[in-house]
């Protein structure tokens, strides 16, 4: 055992010594980030908006950009018949009045229903009969062709990578430059793996062991050594009784010119603690708050 633990200290020694001397990457770009609100930390739409409207719909959209969102983050899922569309869960059954998985649905089925049923925020009723609808990916786009997005692979397949892939080339024939406005995510490596490799122009985030180890390394000084393809990370304030956005991660992310953005916070003190840290984007459901604590 105390073998083993010498050797372990030995590797992180001379990897620590060789960071001390070893020049890292050049920061990363992208023109994603060229678009970023330079002055402030930015306001990210959970959901496009949660806690205004009903979850990843148009309605939701509306609110944020209203509100003053800078970003809207989106979830996709997929249909039994291959279309993206803007949910949350795998299943309909929470957020509107019909039953099912979404990958049992068509996109016909999945358009009829009444994504206002579920809804949770005040008033409850305000949506209630408003023909509120789960969004067809391409319409979402469509109609905010202009923002920035953040959207996330919800299933773990690669054809819903190629189908993101797709609806985000797609869209950019009609509305030149959208491409350089959306970021990828997805808590699967796989999944996020893939979609680098069919769409290598695309802004993507950290996979969930992406992120995972980039915070080890960060903790450790050696961030520098870090592989990675992303221009951001997503992460929430703790995990596993650790302190996510600890300085060191927020300082190795910015040496690699990595944007930093922290979900899902809603409470004012703790918005405002975070970017006393120096985050760059906070993802909530209110945008509405976290704009009248920046003073907007």
């Amino acid at each position: 055992m105390m073998r083993g633990v010498l050797i372990v200290l030995a590797v992180l020694a001379a990897a620590y010594g060789a960071a001390l001397v070893w020049p890292g990457p050049e920061p990363v770009s992208h023109p994603w980030l060229d678009g970023r609100t330079a002055e402030r930390a930015e306001r990210i739409a959970h959901g496009g908006g949660l806690g205004r409207a009903p979850a990843n719909t148009i309605a939701a959209l509306e609110q944020a950009v209203a509100d003053g969102a800078d970003v809207l983050e989106v979830d996709l899922q997929m249909t039994a018949d291959g279309y993206l569309v803007l949910l949350h869960d795998d299943s309909v059954d929470r957020t509107t009045n019909g039953t099912g998985r979404i990958d049992a649905l068509r996109l016909n089925d999945v358009t009829a229903l009444d994504a206002a049923f579920g809804y949770e925020g005040e008033p409850a009723d305000r949506f209630a009969g408003q023909g509120i609808t789960i969004p067809f990916v391409y319409h979402a786009f469509a109609a905010f062709p202009d923002m920035r997005w953040i959207v996330e692979i919800k299933p773990q397949t690669e054809d819903a990578a190629m189908a993101t892939c797709m609806a985000i080339t797609e869209t950019d024939m009609g509305h030149p430059g959208f491409a350089n406005r959306v970021l990828v995510g997805s808590f699967h490596d796989d999944v996020l793996h893939h979609f680098r490799e069919v769409c290598p122009g695309i802004a993507t985030g950290m996979a969930s062991n992406e992120a995972l180890s980039f915070y080890v390394m960060a903790r450790l000084g050696l961030a520098k050594f870090h592989p990675t393809r992303a221009v951001a990370a997503q992460l929430p304030p703790r995990a596993s009784g650790l302190d996510v956005i600890h300085p060191r991660l927020v300082d190795a992310a910015h040496a690699r010119g990595l944007a930093v953005q922290v979900w899902t916070i809603n409470d004012p003190d703790e918005m405002e603690a975070l970017i006393a840290r120096g985050v760059d984007g906070i993802i909530t459901d209110r945008i509405d708050v976290m704009a009248d604590l920046q003073g907007e």
